[in-house]
């Protein structure tokens, strides 16, 4: 199964429809927020929270838990707040800028 996890930010890499009936794909290159992923088949589906699937609306299964297959994303890596901090704290508050001369 894939290493993407619910909450993980993901990146769209493949927006190729694989069926006909699919009318709504997640755009290549946008972020997605992953809302849940379950086993399917071999493989695994991926919901977004930005963006929901149409099968629901009468499709073949209509049945409201369908998502993108997990290979379509690429996992973000989102670093936490005190590696974020650790790269600011040498910053200056101010920094000096060299006078223009004419």
């Amino acid at each position: 199964m894939s290493d993407i996890r619910a909450g993980d930010l993901v990146e769209c890499i493949d927006d190729t429809p694989n069926r006909p009936e699919s009318q709504i794909m997640p755009d290549l290159g946008a972020i997605y927020t992953v809302t849940n992923i379950r086993a399917v088949g071999d493989g695994a589906s991926v919901r977004l929270k930005e963006l929901t699937p149409s099968c629901h609306l009468g499709g073949v299964c209509a049945c409201g838990d369908c998502g993108w297959d997990a290979g379509r994303f690429r996992k973000v890596y989102r670093p936490n707040g005190e590696f974020i901090a650790s790269l600011f704290c040498d910053v200056p508050d101010r920094v000096e800028a060299p006078e223009l001369v004419d």
